[in-house]
């Protein structure tokens, strides 16, 4: 009997910087028969992905391991990563996030990504939470959850 292998394509990036893909063969025990990651980035990008090139094939997959920091690259990358295992669950799902100025979650996150790392300053890059004020709490867990696994 044999066990079927799971083919995964993934791709993440930043507007207009990074943008990152990943494809693995992954075999039905979890394990990764197969994998590559290509980019496009800046050096420390192109450094976190030689080091994680290197855990992908042989190992499990839920073992490969989270690029730690808050730096753009360890953000998206952990993000391919998650996405690869499943445990992605970004906590804003729908495409505006501040409807008073119409501000996109991506452009948000993007923010966040590019370094905004509070509320105040997702606020002066995008003009978002700067009526109302309604957003603030969905702003606070886009910032913790790309924060929490550094």
């Amino acid at each position: 009997m044999r066990s079927e292998s799971q083919f995964l394509d993934i791709e993440v990036g930043a507007p207009a910087r990074e943008k990152l893909r990943l494809r693995l063969e992954v075999r039905a025990d979890g394990f990764i028969k197969s994998g590559e990651l290509t980019g496009v980035g800046c050096r420390e990008t192109l450094a976190l992905m030689l080091e994680m090139r290197k855990q992908l094939e042989g190992c499990l997959l839920m073992n490969v391991a989270l690029p730690k920091g808050n730096s753009h690259s360890a953000m998206l990358l952990r993000e391919l990563v998650l996405r690869a295992q499943g445990r992605w669950q970004f906590p804003y799902q729908q495409e505006e996030l501040c409807h008073c100025r119409a501000v996109t979650t991506a452009k948000v996150d993007a923010a966040i990504i590019g370094g905004c790392h509070t509320v105040e300053g997702v606020r002066v890059t995008t003009s978002a939470n700067t009526a109302c004020g309604a957003c603030r709490t969905d702003i606070v867990n886009v910032i913790e959850y790309r924060l929490k696994q550094s």
